[in-house]
C-alpha cells in the first residue's frame, strides 16, 4: 500500500514511516525537507 506521512521526516513520523516501511508499505514523507508544501500538498521537486 502507498501511504504519504505528513511529517514525515519528524521525530514520530519517520519512526512510523521506519516501522511502515518493514512491513512492505511504500511510504513517502511529505515534509519541506522532501520538497513538499505540507499545506498545499505541491511539490517544489520531483521525488
Amino acid at each position: 500500500m502507498k501511504i504519504v506521512i505528513i511529517g514525515g521526516t519528524g521525530l514520530i513520523g519517520s519512526k512510523t514511516a521506519e516501522r511502515l516501511r518493514k512491513k512492505g508499505h511504500e511510504v513517502i514523507a511529505a515534509a519541506p525537507k522532501t520538497g513538499v508544501n505540507t499545506l498545499t500538498g505541491r511539490a517544489w521537486r520531483k521525488h
